[in-house]
């Protein structure tokens, strides 16, 4: 989604370059463009192109003298590690026509040493030690989590450079504390002019959840809405711009979001950063309560959602992966004649599975899947993509039968579900009506 009138005179311009051979032959995906544009975003910047280039011997250098003076930003990543392709820093002193030299931060060189010796029994290679260095005229950009230094410059008289490692958690920490987040926001002073935040939502489809907004999005003015799905949630991006001297962007934002709450009712359920995990574990721990699960088709998955969220120790106390009947009955106290009578893929085998869960851990809550995530297995009956939950907790006992959607696969299956089991939990914890 752009932002309003991108091309006005008033909104900065800027491109990101990804860098790397691997990255054109799909060995690793880039994650790093679709970050840092929405970076730039929230510092007022439209990013109008992203790009990615190999390895190869100037071809950053080509493409930055084809950008120079054109954007206001470019910012790349990668290109900048201890390897004969790493080769960022020639290619921009090439475009700037000076030299390569040391970080001028004392210790920077000194520092890389002792790291490689730590690793290694022999001194330091120069290729390892080059990772401390830029070109000249250029600011070092401090790398906190890894080895290899930013750096920013200005590339002709309109356009500021920033370069960035290429591992994502190097590269973020380097734009953010390193020193270039900051630096555009001087240089730009454009984050006040725009807003940008994103409400999450579950329990319905795409198209549902789009009927409540349509006629905002059809609009098209200001704010600028978006819809995009995926198998954890659907979400709406909003994009507000200041209407000067009268309406702030982030008043703007604020204002639309809470309509959209109200629109929605039930089916949002958190904003920006928020997963559906850390909203349950939040809800757990402001309730003082615990919760245990038992999963069979989704193999552990809703407990290492709920465990990757920090604090869950506080509020998490087991889980089973009860894939076969034998466990279920064994671990859950399944009763046999449910699998014989409704099959392991059913209502009431779920239900059986939430209430052994929180009978045997005393937990507050337990909550249970078992279904067919595929690619075999279906039946007419009940095809792939079936999957029964329940939830067991206070003045609770709730299961119901979904079908998810098969097509895409396998792993969307097991999202799909796990979002499912966290959303009838943070249904139960808040008094809603229940999936249907």
């Amino acid at each position: 989604m752009s932002a309003a009138n991108p091309n006005a005179s008033s909104v900065p311009t800027a491109v990101v370059i990804s860098i790397g051979e691997e990255l054109l032959e799909g060995r690793i995906a880039d994650t790093n463009s679709g970050t840092f544009a929405r970076e730039l975003l929230l510092q007022g910047l439209h990013v109008t192109k992203m790009y990615t280039v190999g390895d190869g011997i100037g071809e950053l250098q080509a493409l930055l003298t084809q950008l120079a003076d054109h954007v206001d930003v470019i910012l790349t990543t990668g290109g900048l590690g201890p390897t004969a392709d790493d080769r960022t820093r020639d290619d921009v002193a090439a475009s700037l026509g000076v030299q390569v030299i040391p970080i001028p931060v004392d210790g920077a060189v000194e520092h890389l040493a002792e790291v490689y010796k730590k690793y290694h029994d022999h001194p330091a290679t120069e290729a390892f030690l080059a990772q401390a260095s830029m070109p000249a005229g250029a600011e070092p950009l401090r790398n906190g989590v890894g080895s290899a230094w930013g750096f920013m410059v200005n590339l002709g008289t309109r356009t500021r450079l920033y370069c960035l490692p290429g591992p994502p958690v190097e590269c973020i920490s380097t734009f953010r504390d390193g020193g270039a987040s900051e630096d555009l926001e001087q240089r730009f002073r454009a984050g006040s002019s725009l807003a940008h935040g994103v409400l999450h939502t579950a329990g319905a489809p795409e198209s549902v959840v789009e009927e409540h907004l349509r006629e905002l999005i059809i609009d098209g003015g200001n704010p600028r809405l978006g819809i995009t799905a995926n198998a954890d949630k659907v979400s709406i991006s909003v994009l507000a711009r200041s209407e000067e001297p009268t309406e702030p962007a982030e008043h703007l934002l604020e204002t639309t979001l809470q309509d959209l709450q109200q629109r929605l009712g039930t089916l949002w359920w958190g904003r920006d950063a928020q997963t559906m995990a850390s909203i349950a574990v939040e809800s757990l721990q402001k309730a003082g309560q615990t919760v245990a699960v038992a999963e069979s088709c989704t193999g552990g998955r809703l407990a290492a959602a709920i465990t990757g969220v920090a604090g869950a120790s506080q509020v998490f106390s087991h889980g089973w992966v009860t894939y076969s009947d034998q466990a279920k009955q064994q671990q859950l106290q399944v009763p046999a004649d449910l699998f014989e009578q409704f099959g392991a893929v059913s209502v009431e085998v779920a239900s059986a599975m939430a209430r052994g869960a929180r009978q045997v851990s005393g937990c507050d809550w337990a909550l249970a899947i078992t279904g067919i995530a595929g690619p075999g297995g279906g039946t007419e009956e009940k095809p792939v993509g079936t999957v029964c939950l329940a939830i067991s907790g206070p003045d609770t006992d709730y299961s119901i039968c979904r079908l998810q959607f098969a097509r895409a696969g396998r792993d969307a299956i097991q999202r799909q579900s796990v979002r499912d089991a966290l959303d009838m939990l943070r249904r139960g914890m808040n008094g809603l009506p229940q999936l249907s």
